[in-house]
């Protein structure tokens, strides 16, 4: 592996002296700042193939002499001069033909889903452990590896303002919200016996219906959205002052178009009407790393403003004062999937879904995390190739927040450019780095039917089952009752509204001459109905 420069110059340190000047903010770590968007990613065609390729063979090298270190005199099971069978590479090969049927989620064309390449890092750190295959349950099934997670989640909190507190890893966001609630739920009937309501935006993940329905909680309310897609305040307190709530969800990039609520102004609320709560940022939570300069100190707004709005910089500050928190290395934390995460302020939370078993926890003085999280077996592998990505990629403005920016500014470069040089419409204004968008049909007054016709037609147009498309997007749909809050002099002869809807999470949109934002245009200019 092409290693940087701080850790050529320090390869003859010990272990613990490598370790510690890796620490999160260092400003040495990682890649260098001009070459952010290139040294941990393999590239839309592979450029940094030579990289990987090194990596893999070190570390393959690197396993079977750390194997063979162990039980020395053991004498080897297999036969002498042992070679697998041709039938292992055929089934190998037909294997690697059936992938090629993937769609490009490594193409900046591709913005239909929250998909990237994972870093480099993610990929390397996964593969080295996943050849020992630990279990991040019990302390003693992975020990290396449940340290590392220990310390992603020290990474995850300093990220998110939080002082203090406790949390894990998780296979995604959905499991991370589940638990929270869970843990929620479960104080809250032990101090007032019976559960009380749940608020969440009509823009909030479809999960959280879903959980409240597992959790045996009846009573929950979606709060309608504002103009901005996020939560609407007023609506919130109304619903508020009818019976008594135990957690307010507030979303840190919704999945639809990538909204941020207000938190400040449900934390005012909250301290009115006591209930906890829950941040979703399972896609955005990461966006806070554009905030952090290199000692993990918040950035004035003037330094970041070109990137962000202000309400979207006081949203992100005030995450550190949440009771919980959902957020996901998966998503724009660039590892691999199965990588979620759940934060929680209150360490006092974990105790109240306390499970042991006596057979699995034997080492007692350590960190066995299994016993406080609704998953079972977790694989330690995801933990490490998490942890070798935070050491490669900072988390503050020179690292993720470079690479999170460029999202960003992708999004708002589209959104000011598209209705002037394309003909399309925005639907939004992004908070983040998600954009959704429209073709307005020409009649008078316009139509919901009528326009669900044609942005259908352009979804299908530009979907991943439409092998002939330069650009594959997805579509976002809108309910009724939303649409006359965002549109409100359209006919509304139709129970919803479909736009498209561009996830700029990959951060190479805006590179080449012409960029692919301006061959994106260009397209969208000529499929015009």
């Amino acid at each position: 592996m092409n290693l940087p420069a701080w850790m050529r110059h320090h390869a003859d340190m010990d272990a613990d002296a490598i370790i510690k000047l890796v620490s999160w903010n260092d400003r040495a770590i990682g890649a260098t700042v001009e070459n952010i968007f290139f040294e941990n990613f393999l590239g839309p065609q592979a450029e940094n193939h030579p990289t990987l390729q090194n990596a893999i063979q070190r570390i393959l090298e690197w396993h079977s002499a750390w194997r063979r270190k162990f039980y020395p005199d053991d004498a080897s099971l297999y036969p002498e001069m042992y070679m697998a069978p041709a039938e292992f590479f055929i089934t190998l090969d037909h294997f690697l033909k059936r992938l090629e049927q993937q769609p490009p989620y490594f193409s900046p064309r591709y913005s239909a889903q929250m998909l990237k390449d994972p870093a480099l890092s993610s990929v390397i750190g996964y593969l080295s452990v996943i050849l020992t295959n630990p279990n991040n349950h019990a302390y003693e099934g992975g020990p290396v590896t449940t340290e590392m997670e220990m310390e992603v989640v020290d990474d995850l909190l300093k990220l998110c303002g939080l002082q203090k507190g406790w949390g894990h890893l998780c296979s995604g966001g959905s499991l991370a919200n589940t638990e929270a609630l869970w843990a929620v739920r479960d104080t809250y009937i032990r101090k007032f016996k019976k559960p009380g309501q749940v608020l969440f935006s009509k823009m909030s993940h479809y999960s959280w219906k879903r959980i409240c329905s597992i959790l045996m909680i009846p009573h929950y309310v979606e709060i309608p959205a504002d103009i901005h897609f996020r939560m609407d305040l007023d609506k919130l307190e109304t619903v508020l002052k009818k019976k008594p709530t135990m957690m307010v969800v507030a979303n840190i990039g919704t999945t639809g178009c990538g909204a941020v609520d207000n938190v400040e102004g449900i934390l005012a609320l909250r301290n009115k009407y006591k209930f906890h709560l829950h941040l979703d940022a399972a896609y955005g939570g990461y966006t806070r790393s554009i905030l952090l300069n290199e000692d993990g100190e918040i950035q004035d707004f003037n330094e970041v403003g070109h990137i962000l709005k202000r309400d979207v910089y006081q949203s992100l500050i005030a995450m550190k004062e949440a009771d919980s928190i959902t957020i996901d290395p998966h998503k724009q934390g660039s590892t691999g999937y199965g990588c979620g995460a759940v934060l929680y302020k209150d360490e006092r939370l974990k105790k109240v879904i306390l499970n042991t078993a006596p057979y699995t926890y034997h080492v007692k003085n350590k960190p066995n995390i299994g016993m406080f999280t609704l998953e079972g077996s977790r694989p330690g592998a995801v933990a490490a190739g998490c942890w070798l990505t935070h050491r490669m990629i900072p988390l503050h403005r020179n690292g993720y927040g470079k690479i999170i920016g460029e999202c960003l500014l992708t999004a708002k470069e589209l959104s000011e450019r598209i209705e002037k040089e394309s003909g399309f419409t925005p639907l939004n204004q992004p908070d983040l780095d998600i954009f959704c968008f429209y073709q307005m049909p020409s009649e008078r007054p316009a139509s919901l039917t009528k326009m669900n016709q044609i942005n259908q037609d352009h979804y299908e147009n530009f979907s991943v089952l439409n092998p002939e498309s330069k650009f594959i997007l997805s579509k976002f749909v809108m309910d009724k009752r939303t649409v006359r809050t965002i549109l409100p002099k359209i006919k509304r002869d139709d129970r919803q509204l479909v736009a498209l809807r561009s996830v700029f999470i990959k951060h190479w949109l805006r590179m080449g001459r012409p960029s692919y934002i301006d061959r994106l245009l260009e397209t969208l200019k000529n499929n015009l109905k």
